[in-house]
């Protein structure tokens, strides 16, 4: 597969979204785990809240960037 510059650059664009979208799932289940911890039923909701929109917004990213390499590579697929 061939890319040109302008497709490399975006290709590697997509990969940092993909990438992105996974480490803010990791470091947000790090970040809100000890919420889990505490018997309280507020930090136990805070918790599952905070987490659902960590994976929401971590989600979107990896599928964003997933998305874009893989247009990214039909695109240059197609054009040979």
């Amino acid at each position: 597969m061939n890319l040109s510059p302008e497709e490399y650059g975006s290709y590697w664009r997509a990969s940092l979204r993909l990438s992105a979208g996974v480490l803010l799932v990791v470091f947000g289940y790090r970040f809100v785990t000890p919420l889990f911890a505490h018997s309280a039923f507020g930090a136990r909701a805070l918790g599952v809240a905070l987490f659902v929109a960590i994976v929401a917004a971590g989600s979107f990213l990896a599928v964003l960037g997933l998305a874009r390499a893989i247009r990214t590579a039909v695109d240059a697929e197609m054009r040979r």
